[in-house]
């Protein structure tokens, strides 16, 4: 017992610096910001747990309740941090604020307990101290019935951990490149984290099922404090994991592409015929850029109005965080305005076309990718300096 008390109290304190050193490094990578939020709750869950376990948590009633707000936030942070590690560009999604729903609800249900007195949370608290086989339970919801956030914290961290292990066997083929060392040593990491996230899920999940007795408060506060340790050790040997996953290096000289090995569409020639005057991308990524040209003239991806990167990397098998550098630096545009370029050029050459003459143009675009009108004429204006309808009347392809 003392063993496990040390690595607890090991957690804690070095935990500190580990969240400081991620708050500081999100300036260079900004994911760490994430994973620094996951081990914040962390480290807080475990010390309000830590004070739980030592019964000292009756000094601080304030405190009582509130480390299943942690817990129903460091799994929904580690998800972020590890998609995103993978997939970097977007680091909000608008769909991420549903995985916040059950911490805000938890607060909603708890809220007349939080705001209730220091003398009855004590009251509440001693019992379960009293008597350690009540340690688990929580009946304080004043809209939830008895125990149902001991067990939907559990059956919610299960999901996000389904996501996590999808998101890392997914990107397990990755080629990691000349940077392969470092990257994969990131990998890694992300997999020793979610075995130790792992850890404070089912154990926990058994012990509701099955009652198990062996399952208590030194059981879970040590695999907490595992996951600070772990980090811990990973930063002071491999430092490297503070800024993700290393892409090939772009440099300033002009590349040549075999045009030869690619079967071009009329529309697209011009385009390529100004290769020269981009960068050049290091030898290891030539293969990567003629994969993605290849994919982009001959399967057409970009006719998919919802076409991202992500989509992108899943078909040539190519992770996003090579493919956004060449995207950015290679062809000096993002994503999107990439796409688009795609799709301008496919819109003209069907307005060439004798049997589409009949169709609007709002049809045409449509059918070359575009979601809507705006987006079109934004992006056909940026491509050809004019909007569609003087463009086609000025070339006769009107």
């Amino acid at each position: 017992m003392q063993l496990i008390d040390l690595l607890i109290q090991a957690g804690l304190i070095l935990g500190i610096p580990v969240i400081l050193i991620l708050f500081y490094f999100q300036k260079k990578n900004r994911n760490d910001f994430y994973l620094a939020l996951s081990l914040l709750n962390i480290w807080y869950a475990l010390m309000v747990s830590f004070l739980n376990q030592t019964g000292a948590i009756l000094q601080f009633p304030y405190l009582i309740r509130t480390a299943t707000i942690s817990v129903y936030l460091f799994f929904p942070f580690l998800y972020f941090y590890t998609r995103n590690t993978f997939y970097p560009g977007i680091r909000w999604r608008k769909t991420d604020w549903f995985f916040l729903i059950p911490c805000l609800f938890y607060v909603i249900d708890m809220m007349p307990f939080f705001l209730a007195d220091p003398a009855y949370k004590l009251s509440v608290m001693g019992a379960n101290i009293k008597d350690r086989s009540f340690i688990f339970v929580m009946r304080e919801g004043w809209i939830t019935h008895n125990d149902f956030h001991v067990i939907f914290r559990y059956v919610f961290a299960s999901l996000i951990m389904i996501l996590q292990i999808r998101l890392i066997i997914r990107n397990r083929k990755y080629d990691f490149g000349k940077s392969k060392k470092e990257n994969e040593t990131i990998y890694w990491f992300l997999i020793t984290l979610s075995f130790f996230y792992f850890l404070l899920i089912f154990p926990g999940a058994f012990f509701i099922l099955l009652h198990l007795q062996w399952f208590s408060l030194p059981f879970l506060n040590l695999n907490l404090a595992l996951v600070l340790l772990s980090t811990v050790v990973f930063l002071l040997f491999s430092p490297n994991i503070l800024y993700g996953f290393s892409a090939l290096p772009i440099e300033e000289n002009p590349i040549t592409i075999n045009k030869e090995s690619l079967i071009l569409d009329e529309e697209v020639e011009n385009d390529i015929e100004n290769t020269d005057k981009r960068p050049f991308i290091a030898d290891e990524l030539k293969p990567i850029l003629e994969k993605v040209e290849i994919h982009m003239l001959n399967d057409k991806p970009f006719l998919d109005q919802k076409y991202s990167i992500h989509h992108l990397s899943k078909d040539i098998s190519i992770p996003v965080y090579q493919l956004s550098p060449i995207i950015n630096q290679y062809y000096q545009s993002n994503f999107n305005s990439w796409v688009n370029k795609y799709r301008v050029n496919h819109f003209i050459a069907l307005c060439k076309e004798q049997d589409r003459k009949e169709l609007t143009l709002e049809a045409l675009a449509n059918e070359s990718g575009f979601s809507n009108r705006t987006t079109f004429i934004n992006a056909f204006k940026k491509e050809t300096g004019t909007t569609p309808a003087v463009f086609l009347k000025n070339t006769g392809a009107a």
